[in-house]
């Protein structure tokens, strides 16, 4: 059940912080979607639960960032700030005595920064090979003697 106050209240947070001197250390791109990041961040994470922004939990933050804010239509060159920009937003809010242990939940967002990126839509992750590449001229892994080349790895 969604609270009008407790939404009011979010709103009012964000822009808050999106007046403050701390949101003008980030690129231009990040400084026009902040409002609408964090906003997103704050309801998603207290909807999950139903919770006052006090009783957030770093999973309510975790399924928020990694869920509804990943899924954002945001300018490629401000997707990579956005768990820096969350940091910082829970570390001011401490700061101006609005959440109890901010510090430690912004720390935790920020350290999502590879969930956060690997969840975006459209993300391909990364091949990596678990062995070393065989040569050509190796000695064949299936122990038949052969080298690669004239054994298993032929082109046929």
């Amino acid at each position: 059940m969604t609270d009008p106050y407790r939404n009011e209240t979010l709103l009012n947070w964000a822009s808050d912080f999106a007046a403050s001197d701390r949101l003008g250390l980030f690129p231009t791109a990040v400084q026009e979607v902040a409002s609408l990041v964090l906003e997103t961040l704050m309801s998603a994470a207290c909807a999950l639960r139903d919770c006052e922004p006090a009783a957030l939990l770093r999973d309510d933050l975790t399924h928020a960032l990694i869920g509804p804010v990943a899924r954002l239509p945001l300018p490629a060159e401000a997707r990579a700030f956005v768990p820096s920009l969350c940091r910082a937003y829970l570390e001011d809010l401490q700061t101006r005595g609005r959440l109890a242990g901010g510090q430690d939940l912004g720390r935790f967002v920020g350290a999502l920064k590879e969930a956060f990126l690997a969840a975006t839509p459209g993300h391909v992750a990364t091949y990596t090979r678990p062995g070393e590449k065989i040569g050509r001229n190796e000695p064949c892994p299936c122990g038949s003697g052969k080298k690669f080349k004239k054994c298993c790895g032929r082109g046929s």
